[in-house]
């Protein structure tokens, strides 16, 4: 699921999929702004077949935490 995200967050930023690390702030490192961040949620509700509260992913920052979040209602589900 890490490396779906990594490509997903690839497509969007035009970054290298190497160059995406877990520590990887969404906005002050990968360029995502508000608007960047909402398609980029819709993308990971349709790629991983869930929902995502907009109170819950507004927390999230980093890579890692947008993955653990996925893990983790992947789990639930």
């Amino acid at each position: 699921m890490n490396d779906q995200l990594r490509a997903l967050l690839a497509a969007n930023t035009g970054l290298p999929f190497t160059s995406i690390k877990d520590d990887s702030n969404l906005s002050k490192d990968l360029g995502l702004d508000s608007l960047d961040t909402v398609d980029l949620v819709l993308q990971m509700e349709d790629m991983f077949k869930i929902a995502i509260p907009d109170e819950e992913y507004q927390d999230l920052q980093t890579v890692k935490q947008f993955s653990d979040y996925l893990l983790k209602k992947k789990a639930e589900a």
